[in-house]
């Protein structure tokens, strides 16, 4: 875990490529796309069937951990139309009753409007304005707070030289906004520039790691 300050609050970036604000007892999180992995499957290509297990477990543990009150993410809760991988995030949501869910409709949020009622998210059209933050799913050129987005699903190259590197997911800060890391796994990956951000935080396995 990383603490920062943005807009006078203490923001935790953390390895689970997530965000922890203690003042609000919330998690924010940006492009889970549940769903993706049996979406794929469905048009016959194979992916491991723990890919969406393992993002629903570090999910939880998160919300576990922190005790977290409320879950806002910033759009891309889901990937596609209903299928059982969809379906299985009723059964999450029943582990987590009491857990306030803030969706800022993405664009690959498409399923019927009953099911966000029967899960008990509610949902915000483009921003949800909280404190001193605007959370949306696009970057927005104009907001009435610091903008925190998703959508891009950020990552650098660390290279070691001319030949070789690693790629690894990021938050990136510019003026007035951070750009938030895919948080599901079988997401891919958009390389940035490095000299497009003020401040880019690289994400490994344990750790948050401010890079520039």
């Amino acid at each position: 875990m990383l603490q920062i300050e943005l807009q006078g609050e203490t923001i935790c970036l953390l390895p689970e490529k997530a965000i922890y604000w203690p003042a609000q007892k919330a998690i924010v999180v940006a492009d889970l796309h549940w769903g993706k992995t049996g979406h794929f499957r469905k048009h016959g290509i194979a992916i491991p069937v723990n890919t969406q297990v393992n993002d629903e477990i570090r999910l939880a543990g998160i919300v576990q951990q922190y005790k977290a009150e409320r879950l806002i993410v910033a759009g891309d809760l889901f990937h596609s139309v209903h299928n059982n991988e969809v379906e299985s995030f009723g059964h999450w949501r029943s582990s987590h009753p009491d857990l306030q869910i803030d969706l800022v409709i993405g664009n690959h949020d498409i399923l019927d409007s009953s099911l966000y009622t029967k899960w008990n998210i509610a949902l915000h059209q483009e921003i949800l304005n909280i404190g001193p933050f605007t959370i949306s799913h696009d970057d927005i050129e104009t907001a009435d707070g610091f903008v925190l987005h998703g959508h891009v699903h950020p990552s650098v190259k660390l290279v070691q030289n001319r030949h070789m590197g690693i790629k690894l997911p990021c938050f990136c800060q510019t003026a007035g906004k951070m750009l938030l890391p895919a948080f599901g796994d079988f997401t891919g990956s958009k390389q940035q520039e490095i000299e497009a951000h003020q401040h880019i935080y690289v994400i490994t396995e344990t750790e948050v790691i401010q890079w520039k």
